[in-house]
């Protein structure tokens, strides 16, 4: 079921557990969805797990604990989308 096909969500923590489970369900709704973790490694093991399912998931490294990081994603999102619509960590 594709319904927010236009929406462009973050999600914190994502590389298991409830963070990777959120990136689903927003994918399958066709939201276009930031994987974001500390570690890169994890992190885009679950884009790819994500990718394998079909869905449209795209990896950001993420610390939210470092404001490098934290603004270095802040640039990414402006540069590729322009926005956010919903943030979950």
């Amino acid at each position: 079921m594709m319904t927010d096909i236009n929406k462009i969500a973050l999600v914190t923590g994502a590389n298991r557990g409830i963070g990777l489970e959120t990136c689903r369900q927003l994918a399958k709704l066709g939201i276009t969805v930031i994987l974001s973790s500390r570690d890169s490694t994890k992190g885009k093991q679950a884009t790819r797990q994500l990718e394998k399912e079909g869905l449209k998931v795209v990896f950001h490294q993420l610390d939210i604990t470092d404001e490098h990081s934290i603004k270095q994603i802040e640039s990414f999102v402006h540069k590729q989308y322009g926005r956010l619509d919903t943030f979950q960590r």
